[in-house]
């Protein structure tokens, strides 16, 4: 049984309210229009206010395997030999060993076939996708994109490299199929965003690099400073009525999101434009939606295992062993302050990481 997250019991639960005919982006699990459902999921369930924020392919899957916990966690797994495979059919000498590391790593075993969590999926067509832009099949690959991105967004952070490997053709099969499935999950009325919104603005967990930026945000008083200029501005517009809606966002909180969106969505277009082959700007650009997000959880370390395993990257290969300790910060133990915990996690993973820069510029 599931004991390390929650995760798995809102897949179940959205899949129940998918298969009586009932849009899982529609209400919360508390909404009394729901709740009634099945009571069993009531002491099981998280963020029981909130609405669900997996995408619509995630939400298919749901409905399809998640009619038992065991139904679910073998499907998952399943994707992880599809991962596998993948690995192991790649271009290039580190094939085998990524995919010897990643079938026998602990982290993947435990968060898929253990904690039963949707990223492999999402992975296994990320990587179906290089594999047809490899042997050019660029229409097939913006299908297997858009169905990546639709099982939790994650891949959306690849979609400049993989647009200029895959040009014109790549991109129209991804809007065209990633719009149709769109469009057909919200047919029903409520937006496939579903809870989006809560879990950008409130989500945060194991971030160094946020929790930083949420101190310097405090220290130099930028909320305050803001909305005193704010201010300055609403009185010279003559007080419209948009302006009382901007109220709520003048917290550091919000200040080290935006920061750090802006500093993601740089990197972004810098690793799209100036690292040359795909696989390695796929890995930059997922290690630096990793790295800049708000919310790490152990299992997003997965999206990356892959491409760190091919490249041996003794950076990330640390992270990915080292990232379980984070569940001593969900679960404290007496006397580990979470400063140690993260510490352990991230000093030598910045020092390995600083060394991987420092050769790479030596061998230019």
């Amino acid at each position: 049984m599931p004991d390390l997250s929650d995760d798995v019991w809102r897949y179940l639960w959205d899949g129940l309210v998918a298969s009586k005919g009932v849009s899982p982006y529609a209400f919360a699990p508390d909404d009394p229009a729901v709740s009634g459902y099945d009571p069993g999921f009531n002491e099981l369930l998280g963020h029981r206010d909130v609405r669900t924020v997996y995408p619509p392919v995630a939400q298919a899957a749901f409905r399809l395997f998640g009619k038992s916990l065991y139904l679910w966690k073998a499907f998952a797994a399943a994707a992880d030999v599809g991962v596998v495979a993948l690995l192991a059919g790649a271009p290039g000498p580190g094939a085998g060993f990524a995919a010897a590391l990643y079938a026998f790593h602990p982290l993947a075993v435990t968060e898929t076939a253990g904690q039963g969590h949707l990223d492999s999926i999402g992975i296994v067509l990320l990587l179906a996708c290089l594999a047809h832009l490899s042997h050019r099949r660029r229409g097939v690959a913006g299908l297997s994109f858009a169905l990546s991105v639709l099982t939790k967004y994650v891949s959306l952070a690849t979609v400049i490299p993989l647009a200029r490997r895959g040009r014109g053709k790549f991109l129209a099969a991804a809007a065209l199929s990633g719009s149709v499935i769109w469009l057909a999950a919200g047919e029903a009325g409520p937006s496939p965003l579903g809870g989006m919104r809560q879990y950008a603005t409130r989500w945060s967990f194991n971030s160094p690099l946020y929790a930083g930026a949420v101190g310097v945000m405090e220290g130099l008083h930028v909320p305050e400073r803001a909305k005193a200029v704010f201010l300055g501005l609403k009185e010279r517009l003559h007080h419209p009525a948009w302006t009382s809606r901007v109220f709520p966002f003048f917290y550091s909180a919000f200040f080290a999101r935006m920061f750090l969106a802006s500093l993601l969505a740089a990197a972004l277009i810098v690793i799209g434009w100036r690292v040359r082959t795909v696989d390695s700007a796929v890995f930059a650009s997922l290690a630096a939606l990793l790295l800049l997000s708000p919310t790490l959880y152990p299992w997003y370390l997965l999206w990356i295992l892959p491409f760190a395993a091919k490249g041996r990257n003794p950076a990330f290969l640390y992270l990915s062993f080292a990232v379980p300790l984070s569940y001593a910060l969900a679960f404290p133990l007496p006397g580990v302050p979470a400063g140690l915990v993260l510490a352990a996690e991230y000093v030598p993973f910045a020092v390995l990481l600083l060394l991987g820069v420092r050769r790479s510029e030596t061998a230019r």
